[in-house]
């Protein structure tokens, strides 16, 4: 059963089919904020988050757009909300670092060094969801415009000035 069809089916009343939604977006999700917030026990709060917030939202969904593109949308909003209150967060704490992923639980599916992942984690916020999107969630440059409510023009200029700066960072051609 397709997405559209689980939704619609949930909008009907059938709320037990979220739990089939969740199994098939859960792991990519978690993936994605695990990235964007630099470490597991944040992503796996935002991922809670996320969800939360999906249940509440998925009555008034219109089918717009892609339920993984509605459910990318949140996610990214979340991590930005997530994102600004860290800064906060920070000016406050000074001595607050985050935490990197435990080195056994690597990134999936691919393995970062810790150089790389670092470099990663201080590009600028737009830039860092456009690479996370690009490489880790594999998406086409159309679908992270659509996801960030962004021109597929500015999707690809952040995603070149990202590697760039990872390259002029890491020091790599």
């Amino acid at each position: 059963m397709r997405d559209r069809e689980l939704v619609k089916r949930f909008q009907n009343g059938d709320e037990e089919v979220f739990d089939e939604l969740v199994k098939r977006h859960y792991t990519s999700t978690l993936g994605l904020l695990t990235r964007l917030s630099g470490n597991r026990m944040d992503g796996d709060d935002l991922c809670q988050e996320v969800f939360i917030r999906v249940y509440r939202g998925l009555k008034g969904y219109k089918f717009q757009s892609k339920f993984s593109t509605w459910l990318y949308r949140i996610s990214i909003n979340v991590a930005n909300s997530h994102h600004r209150k860290e800064k906060v967060r920070k000016l406050f704490f000074t001595n607050h670092e985050p935490e990197n992923l435990p080195e056994d639980e690597p990134p999936e599916p691919r393995e970062l060094d810790p150089e790389l992942w670092q470099a990663i984690q201080n590009l600028p916020q737009k830039q860092k969801t456009v690479l996370t999107l690009r490489i880790f969630q594999e998406l086409r440059f159309k679908q992270i415009a659509a996801i960030l409510d962004m021109t597929e023009n500015s999707a690809k200029v952040n995603y070149h000035h990202s590697v760039k700066k990872l390259k002029e960072t890491i020091g790599e051609d």
